[in-house]
């Protein structure tokens, strides 16, 4: 399963955990929608430290980053380098 995959399977947990079924794109906002709140974005943070080994503690936090699989992608990109 590649990196994608991984992270869209960790947010479709978190929405069907809340009864949210719905589809969506990597590209689709999940935030900005309403989709997903501050708390589902603390539980995206666990899974990516725990997967990829980042330390948020010493990095910017911008909740923007964590919108869409695109743009939580692009972070894990930025991050491990």
């Amino acid at each position: 399963m590649n990196k994608d995959e991984k992270i869209r399977n960790c947010l479709e947990k978190i929405l069907n955990d809340k009864g949210d079924s719905s589809g969506f794109t990597d590209q689709q906002l999940l935030i900005t929608e309403g989709r997903l709140t501050s708390l589902d974005v603390m539980m995206i943070v666990v899974f990516l430290e725990e997967n990829y080994g980042i330390d948020f503690s010493d990095q910017p936090f911008d909740e923007s980053a964590f919108d869409s699989v695109e743009s939580i992608s692009a972070l894990v990109d930025t991050v491990i380098k």
